[in-house]
């Protein structure tokens, strides 16, 4: 069972460590072993404060947060004694429990195939992409994009996708899951359904129902709130590596 850890930095920019998500009540490290931290903003600091707090108290934990950012390096600077896990760390995680059992998983790279095929155990695969190789999808009515991470270039990639499934090749449904949403999918349920163009040089896609049908993602970066509508379902974290511990 894991153990939510908040946070919060003085007006000196020391960072402590709380039981409650105001802040107020002072966090207690006694017997801890899973700890879930969500980082704000793309701070990673509170992982080295916390990750140097438990080797100070000479205690061996795990630290659970959703993403880590590359430029930091692999883990540089977390102690031995508190590894750190993410989402991308969860070997044999079925993330295909979280997809329509009815549909296809189709990869867009042979990255994400590599990464990824060992999550989604449960169900048969689809990773041709080049354009000569669409017929062979022709049979499929239901199918989810997986992809890692969804930022506003790759929903128009993904839009473009699903119309052509849609319109070119027959197929009914059109899903994507993203373990990162970088994008601000804000409006959940009340999407207008347009693709947008604010004109400020900042384009805010969003899509057509018959296009793409849901979006399926995760709070990891914290620009979904959790929620689980027709449209969008945003997957809290927490629960995922909950059920990966329940699972080990």
């Amino acid at each position: 069972m894991l153990t939510r850890i908040y946070h919060k930095k003085d007006e000196q920019f020391n960072i402590e460590f709380f039981q409650d998500e105001n802040c107020r009540e002072a966090f207690n490290f006694e017997n801890v072993k899973n700890l879930y931290i969500e980082l704000k903003e793309g701070d990673c600091t509170p992982i080295f404060k916390l990750s140097n707090k438990l080797w100070s108290l000479k205690i061996n934990a795990k630290i659970f947060t959703p993403n880590w950012y590359l430029y930091l390096g692999v883990y540089d600077g977390i102690s031995s004694q508190t590894p750190l896990i993410t989402l991308q760390d969860l070997e044999n995680m079925d993330f295909s429990k979280y997809i329509p059992t009815d549909n296809v998983i189709l990869f867009l790279s042979e990255d994400d195939v590599d990464k990824y095929t060992n999550n989604c155990k449960k169900r048969e695969l689809n990773s041709q992409m080049d354009i000569t190789e669409w017929f062979k999808i022709r049979d499929y009515k239901k199918i989810t994009i997986f992809i890692e991470s969804y930022t506003e270039s790759e929903i128009k990639k993904t839009i473009d996708i699903a119309k052509k499934l849609k319109e070119k090749y027959g197929v009914e449904e059109v899903n994507v899951f993203a373990l990162h949403c970088f994008a601000n999918l804000y409006g959940g349920v009340d999407y207008v359904n347009a693709f947008i163009d604010k004109g400020n040089g900042s384009p805010m896609y969003l899509f057509f129902e018959e296009f793409i049908n849901k979006i399926i993602t995760t709070n990891s970066t914290g620009t979904c709130e959790t929620q689980n509508e027709k449209r969008l379902q945003v997957i809290d974290c927490y629960d995922i590596f909950n059920d990966y511990l329940k699972r080990k």
